[in-house]
C-alpha cells in the first residue's frame, strides 16, 4: 500500500508543470503575473525542479505579485517644460521691447524663423522620425515628441499674441522718446509751429482747459477737444488742445475727459495716433466755426498731472506685464506636462 501511495504521489507531482501553467494563465486573466524582478529559475525548468516541493515554493513566491510599475523617464519632462517656456520668453521679449521698435524687420524675421523650426519639429514628431530622448524606447517617443511639438506651437502663438499686445503699450514710450520735452510753456504766448517736435509739454502753472470752448466730432466714436489756455487772456491762436474719446456729448460744451477738472494737471502728452488725429482736427474746425476762434496749427495732447512720470510708467508696465506672463506661462507649462505624464502613464506610453 505504501509503495502504491508513493507511486501515485510521484505521478501527480510529475504533472505539476502542466498545473503551474494553468494556474499562471488564470492569474494573468486577473492582472497578476510572475514578478519580472525575481530570479528566472521560477520559470525555467531545471533538473529536479518540476515535480518537487521546491517548485511549489518558488512558484508561490513569484506568481502572486502584481506587475511592477514602469519607471518614469524625467528627460522628456524637463525638456517639455523648459524648452517651450524658453521659446515663449524669447518670442515675447523680441516683440515687446526695443528691438521690435528699432529693428522691426530683423525682429519679425527672427520670430518667423522660430516658427519654421517649430513647424519642422511638429512634422517630424507626427511622422515619428525624430528620436533624441535618450533612454526612451522608440515606441514611446512619438507620444512625448508630439506633445513637445504641440506645446512649442502653443507657446509661439501665445507669445506672438501677448508680445504684440504688450508692444502697443511700450511703443508709445519709444515714440515719445524720439521727440523733445518742453517746460514752462505759456499757451497764450507760443504757437503750435514753435513746438512741432514736442512730445511732453509741461505748461506754465495756471494753465487750464477752457471747457466752454470744447467740441466733439462723431465718427462712430466721439472725438472730444478742449483748448488749453492760460488765465483769461485770449491767445492769438488756439494751438494747444486736450483730447479724449467718448467723454463729451458732441453737441454742447461738456468736455469731461481725463483730468479735465484736476487743478494739479498742467502737462500734456502728445497724441501719436495718426489715424485719429484727423478726426480731432475736424473737431477743432467745428470749434473754430462755433466759437469764432482761430487755430492755425493745432497740437493735440492728453491732459496729465505729471506727463513724464506717466510716460515712464508705460515702459515699467510693459516690463511688469512681461514678468507676470513669464512666471504664469512657466506654471501653465508645468501643468500641461503633469497632465501629459499622468495620461501617458495610464495608457502605458510613459
Amino acid at each position: 500500500i505504501t509503495s502504491c501511495t508513493l507511486s501515485f504521489a510521484l505521478s501527480a507531482l510529475a504533472n505539476l508543470r502542466g498545473l503551474d501553467l494553468c494556474v499562471l494563465a488564470t492569474l494573468r486573466v486577473f492582472g497578476f503575473e510572475m514578478n519580472p524582478y525575481k530570479e528566472q529559475q521560477t520559470l525555467v525548468e531545471q533538473p529536479g525542479m518540476f515535480g518537487s516541493y521546491d517548485a511549489l515554493q518558488a512558484f508561490s513566491k513569484g506568481v502572486w505579485l502584481p506587475l511592477p510599475k514602469r519607471k518614469m523617464n524625467f528627460v522628456p519632462l524637463i525638456v517639455c517644460t523648459l524648452v517651450p517656456w524658453g521659446l515663449f520668453v524669447l518670442v515675447y521679449s523680441l516683440l515687446s521691447f526695443q528691438i521690435h521698435y528699432s529693428q522691426p524687420i530683423l525682429c519679425n524675421i527672427s520670430v518667423f524663423v522660430l516658427l519654421v523650426i517649430v513647424i519642422i519639429i511638429l512634422v517630424k514628431a507626427v511622422t515619428g522620425r525624430l528620436r533624441i530622448f535618450a533612454g526612451v524606447a522608440p515606441e514611446r517617443e512619438p507620444s512625448w515628441w508630439v506633445f513637445f511639438a504641440l506645446t512649442l506651437l502653443l507657446a509661439w502663438v501665445m507669445a506672438f499674441h501677448q508680445g504684440d499686445k504688450n508692444f502697443s503699450l511700450t511703443s508709445r514710450y519709444y515714440d515719445l522718446g524720439n521727440l523733445n520735452n518742453y517746460t514752462m510753456v505759456y499757451p497764450n504766448r507760443m504757437l503750435g509751429q514753435q513746438l512741432l517736435d514736442a512730445g511732453i509739454v509741461q505748461f506754465a502753472p495756471g494753465s487750464q482747459l477752457d471747457v466752454q470752448k470744447s467740441m466733439g466730432f462723431k465718427n462712430g466714436k466721439l472725438f472730444c477737444v478742449a483748448p488749453i489756455v492760460f488765465g483769461t487772456a485770449t491767445p492769438v491762436s488756439y494751438d494747444f488742445w486736450a483730447v479724449g474719446m467718448d467723454c463729451c456729448s458732441g453737441n454742447q460744451a461738456d468736455f469731461s475727459c481725463r483730468n479735465y477738472n484736476n487743478p494739479q494737471a498742467s502737462g500734456g502728452i502728445r497724441l501719436m495716433d495718426s489715424a485719429n488725429r484727423a478726426y480731432y482736427r475736424l473737431a477743432v474746425q467745428q470749434a473754430e466755426a462755433t466759437y469764432n476762434i482761430k487755430a492755425a496749427h493745432p497740437l493735440f495732447f492728453y491732459w496729465e498731472v505729471d506727463p513724464s512720470k506717466k510716460v515712464t510708467s508705460w515702459l515699467l508696465e510693459g516690463h511688469q506685464t512681461f514678468a507676470a506672463w513669464m512666471v504664469s506661462y512657466l506654471v501653465f507649462q508645468l501643468f500641461l506636462v503633469a497632465v501629459a505624464a499622468v495620461v501617458f502613464s495610464k495608457i502605458g506610453h510613459t
